[in-house]
């Protein structure tokens, strides 16, 4: 578990790209059940079981669509195990960092206080996960990086919107 680990840490440190993931049906599985978790435990410090669930599918299907249709586009489809496999791993460990953001913030709230420095950690992390979503999204689609942010950029727009209009009401 520890070489997969690390492998993932590295996508995130911009030293490995997908590419260097291995193209296995069993490992996308694994990362995708893992991504899915650690969003649901988050969307769990804010969210009732129910509506955190469904969000946590629609999240993934997001991610798949995403890849599949940027992979496709751009005749790149047979890189898809790849390139899910490393969006989903990254995605669930910098997810696992945020936790213990997303419990502070939420207790922030609680006591009604303005967690200044709480929500600065959290937007940095948000934009180290964009960065790491270009960085992979450029290797697998042949692009600059100029490009992978923009595509990056664009898909996370799609899911906060997405998610805006779904579950506003959650």
């Amino acid at each position: 578990m520890a070489p997969l680990f690390n492998l993932f840490l590295d996508i995130c440190l911009f030293r490995k790209g997908p590419q260097d993931v291995p193209a296995c049906g069993t490992l996308l599985g694994l990362c995708l059940i893992c991504y899915g978790l650690s969003g649901l435990a988050v969307l769990l410090a804010g969210l009732e079981p129910a509506p955190a669930l469904l969000e946590t599918v629609v999240v993934i299907i997001l991610l798949v669509g995403l890849c599949y249709g940027l992979l496709s586009l751009t005749n790149h489809r047979a890189r898809f195990v790849q390139t899910l496999t490393a969006l989903a791993g990254t995605g669930a460990l910098l997810t696992v960092v945020a936790f213990p953001l997303v419990i502070w913030i939420a207790q922030e709230n609680a006591r009604d206080e303005q967690g200044t420095l709480s929500t600065l950690l959290f937007f940095g992390l948000v934009g180290w996960s964009l960065a790491v979503t270009a960085h992979v999204l450029r290797h697998a689609l042949s692009v600059s990086r100029t490009m992978g942010m923009l595509y990056a950029t664009g898909y996370f727009v799609i899911s906060i919107v997405m998610r805006g209009l779904l579950f506003s009401g959650a």
